[in-house]
């Protein structure tokens, strides 16, 4: 991969992260902020709040983070691919979680939380049905996560490829191949 290459796909990986953070933040905050004033109503009824807001807002706060380190030198790029990467696996694989175990079944015995689209559609099936499902139904959430996908694809391409972070002599071989191929 050239200099160039790299350097756009850098850019292409940034734009996706600031969008799910963006998302993660949208979707938050505003719940965040209600639960945190009515947390002592919803404990006092035995009910736990949804987590999944103060979540959102801790991930998109990681997310934003990432970029402002790398460009301030805190953080190399080899580590900023691999949490990128990291995190995007994450989250996704949080969001399968959530969907199979019932909107936060485990949380309390016979609590769920709405879902987002207002469906009832968690009718025991498999999971990857469920998921599938939520694909055809949520076309922001399967936005999300399929701009998610994508980022972690463009993070571990980068980290194989990336002449910035390569070894020497690995990207010297990787430089002439690119040349003899033009």
């Amino acid at each position: 991969m050239d200099r160039r290459t790299s350097k756009v796909l850098r850019g292409v990986a940034a734009a996706l992260v600031f969008a799910t953070a963006a998302f993660h933040l949208w979707w938050g905050l505003p719940r965040s902020i209600i639960y945190a004033q009515a947390m002592d109503g919803l404990l006092g009824q035995g009910l736990p709040p949804d987590p999944r807001p103060f979540l959102f807002v801790a991930f998109a706060a990681l997310l934003l983070a990432g970029p402002y380190l790398v460009t301030r030198g805190v953080v190399g790029l080899r580590n900023a691919y691999l949490a990128g990467m990291l995190l995007m696996v994450a989250s996704i694989a949080a969001w399968v979680f959530w969907h199979a175990t019932g909107h936060g079944a485990f949380l309390v015995d016979g609590f769920s939380a709405p879902s987002s689209g207002g469906s009832g559609h968690h009718n025991g099936g498999s999971t990857v049905l469920l998921i599938l499902d939520h694909f055809n139904t949520e076309p922001v959430e399967s936005a999300i996560k399929t701009i998610e996908a994508v980022a972690a694809a463009i993070f571990v391409t980068l980290l194989w490829r990336d002449p910035a972070i390569l070894p020497a002599e690995r990207r010297d071989r990787a430089e002439s191949n690119a040349s003899s191929d033009s």
